[in-house]
């Protein structure tokens, strides 16, 4: 059951969780719109890990777009955008990708596998004016921050220049940059953090 779900969140704002189980050949057999890719992809990249990550973001963009599924491209600085000019961010870890969607709203997205590995780094991104105790909490402050950073792309954040606060049911992330707060949205899973972002429209 590699689709998780697809969600929608607002009007125009949809997430959507698939679960990397197949491999790029069992991809390109159950989904027979991918095998445009192979060429590509066996081009781009020799690890199958990435290759897989690359087939399921696309097949995850098909399930939530089977009408007409847009083209992902890429900026000079990495920024992933789409032919229809809708807003995306995708993010995967191990065993997971994740997208989410808008036609008129900036959005950004975050998956971290669920792994104590953070303890060890997190003096890299976490602020002495934060808390975070818990390997969750750590994951979480990480995820928000990658959450951000794409969020506002081109202010080319760094760990530092984000804030994290905890508020009843989500994330505050101050970009201190700009003076701006970021609420983010968050889900703690057995596998996995998941944490999203999209504009509050007026």
């Amino acid at each position: 059951m590699p689709l998780i779900s697809i969600q929608q969140l607002a009007d125009d704002v949809r997430i959507g969780l698939w679960q990397m189980t197949e491999k790029p050949a069992e991809l390109y057999a159950q989904h027979p719109y991918l095998q445009p890719f192979a060429a590509e992809i066996d081009t781009r990249y020799k690890s199958e890990a990435r290759k897989q990550e690359f087939l399921c973001v696309r097949a995850l963009l098909h399930a939530m777009c089977p009408h007409e599924t847009p083209v992902i491209s890429h900026e000079p600085d990495g920024k992933p955008v789409l032919s229809n000019g809708w807003q995306l961010s995708i993010s995967h870890t191990k065993g997971y990708a994740v997208l989410i969607l808008s036609e008129h709203r900036t959005v950004g997205i975050d998956i971290e596998y669920m792994s104590d590995r953070v303890n060890r780094i997190a003096p890299k991104y976490i602020r002495p004016d934060e808390c975070a105790p818990a390997v969750t909490d750590k994951l979480l402050n990480w995820s928000a921050k990658e959450t951000a950073y794409k969020y506002y792309s081109e202010d080319n954040l760094q760990y530092f220049d984000m804030r994290v606060t905890a508020q009843q049911a989500f994330l505050h992330v101050e970009n201190l940059k700009r003076s701006a707060v970021l609420k983010v949205l968050y889900r703690v899973e057995p596998d996995y953090v998941l944490t999203y972002a999209y504009e509050e429209l007026p």
